[in-house]
């Protein structure tokens, strides 16, 4: 060999070097750390997803972890599409569930998409699943979508009430009814700038044993607003009635008061612009008591309801509903009036006919429970509380956030 050809060997390994270089920086890394952007190398790395790090690039992309219940979406030949997302617990508040990262694709291929976030507690309750993921450029198929939340069942559309037609609206106030020859009174509360062609939510409230209507409707202690603090959380979304007991309170006897219910119902239908799919019944003592009566009967005509410091109409066994339905539940810790023991023995009734057979989950500061694994749309939360036989401070809120996610 010339002493030219031995002064090129070093020249040529520098080239070389230089090229193993070069294609390091352009192929798969092997580290696949989390950068920034949540890329890595000249490959597309892995998406982040919610609370995920980013996918490792390489000649199979490793996807990103995926946030809640999601599973890891491996890249490769085929990319694999967004994890499951949780769906919306059945709960107060309806809270969504986290949807799945993005998986990774191939080395040159596009990331395929992450499943959308689950909606939680929407109406009629359901969490909807992630989507699915798309394929990379390289992948043979389209990645997996997400399953269906563990919420209610799907989102019911409103049913506009024949009264969505009238021509006009009842006027506002107190009024009364007939009800099989006996006159009943209840005072209606619009929404401000009542619009007769929009259906609205509407909730009936039941009074305890020693106030009456006007209680309800101006907000007397120991509520904490009108309506039990709902109305100002409802923010002129919802039609309010405020109903009245015969004397000696609601003891619906030989059915009565049930049937004073449905003669509103069914009036409220026809005058006003109501959605039937959405009406609600709240209470407190023996008002509370009423609400588990409607609850027992009205199963298929309300949706949810919420009573506070109640107990059942009478015994268990007497309790029936038509269908399972949605309930929330209030009761002092230390009530003289009616022991929570009773509340307690409402909420199973409720816990039993919904199906709930999940562990109970504490969901908010306020302490309330939330029960898992009830039927789909009938979701029972338990809210006790350190006090006596009243309304608890946090009932509007909370009670607006419980029948709002219908």
């Amino acid at each position: 060999m010339t002493p030219h050809a031995f002064r090129s060997v070093p020249r040529l390994c520098v080239l070389a070097a230089l090229g193993c270089l070069s294609a390091l920086g352009c192929g798969g890394s092997s580290g696949g750390g989390s950068h920034s952007g949540g890329s890595s190398g000249a490959a597309s790395g892995g998406a982040i997803g919610a609370g995920g790090a980013s996918g490792a690039s390489g000649a199979t992309g490793v996807g990103g972890a995926s946030a809640s219940g999601g599973a890891t979406a491996s890249g490769g030949a085929v990319a694999s599409g967004g994890a499951t997302g949780s769906g919306g617990i059945a709960s107060s508040g309806g809270a969504s569930g986290a949807g799945g990262a993005a998986g990774a694709s191939p080395s040159g291929g596009r990331s395929g998409s992450g499943g959308s976030v689950g909606a939680g507690g929407k109406p009629a309750g359901s969490g909807s699943g992630g989507a699915s993921g798309a394929a990379g450029a390289g992948g043979a198929t389209t990645g997996a979508g997400g399953s269906t939340g563990a919420g209610g069942a799907g989102a019911s559309p409103a049913k506009p009430s024949a009264g969505c037609a009238a021509t006009s609206a009842p006027t506002a106030g107190r009024t009364t009814i007939d009800v099989s020859g006996t006159k009943r009174e209840y005072i209606l509360t619009l929404p401000a700038n009542y619009d007769a062609h929009h259906p609205y939510r509407l909730i009936i409230a039941f009074h305890g044993g020693q106030y009456n209507d006007d209680w309800l409707v101006n907000g007397d202690a120991p509520q904490s607003g009108p309506y039990y603090g709902i109305q100002s959380e409802a923010k002129d979304s919802a039609i309010f009635v405020a109903s009245q007991a015969l004397s000696g309170s609601w003891t619906n006897q030989d059915g009565r008061d049930i049937d004073y219910v449905t003669a509103m119902v069914a009036r409220f239908e026809a005058q006003l612009c109501v959605d039937e799919n959405r009406i609600f019944a709240t209470g407190f003592s023996m008002g509370g008591i009423m609400t588990n009566t409607v609850a027992c009967t009205q199963a298929t005509v309300f949706r949810a309801v919420a009573a506070m410091s109640g107990r059942l109409p009478t015994t268990p066994a007497t309790c029936q509903p038509d269908r399972p339905i949605a309930y929330w539940a209030s009761h002092g810790m230390s009530d003289p009036t009616i022991p929570i023991a009773d509340g307690q023995m409402a909420r199973d009734l409720f816990l039993k006919d919904d199906v709930c057979v999940g562990q109970a989950v504490t969901t908010d500061a306020n302490g309330c429970t939330l029960y898992q694994g009830c039927t789909a749309g009938a979701p029972v939360v338990w809210c006790p509380f350190d006090g006596v036989h009243q309304p608890p401070p946090f009932a509007g809120a909370a009670i607006w956030s419980f029948l709002s996610q219908f």
